[in-house]
């Protein structure tokens, strides 16, 4: 085992290590499969996709929800396989995500 020390010495240089990366260098670094955040439709395009398919009546529904509508994602799967930075709070029926980029 390491000291408390040269554990903390340790962190602090994968952690650099790791900031110094481009997004490329450490998606070589993963050790499987992962979901690029960019695939995951936002509500709003989620909607426009469906009100395409659905008519003319659910364009009356996207009015007055656009500011929170074009920031929330909702992903259905395995949330370990996101490619964020943290994920927070975890739990068995509501898995809430914290998104640090």
């Amino acid at each position: 085992m390491y000291s408390g020390n040269k554990r903390k010495k340790l962190w602090r240089e994968e952690k650099e290590r790791l900031l110094k990366m481009t997004l490329e260098e450490r998606r070589k670094e993963y050790l499987g499969d992962y979901v690029a955040l960019k695939t995951i439709p936002t509500w709003m395009e989620d909607l426009k996709s469906k009100s395409e398919s659905d008519g003319e009546n659910a364009k009356e529904d996207l009015q007055g929800k656009k500011s929170l509508s074009e920031k929330v994602s909702l992903y259905r799967g395995d949330i370990t396989l996101l490619e964020v930075d943290a994920i927070v709070n975890a739990g068995r029926w509501l898995n809430i995500l914290v998104i640090v980029l």
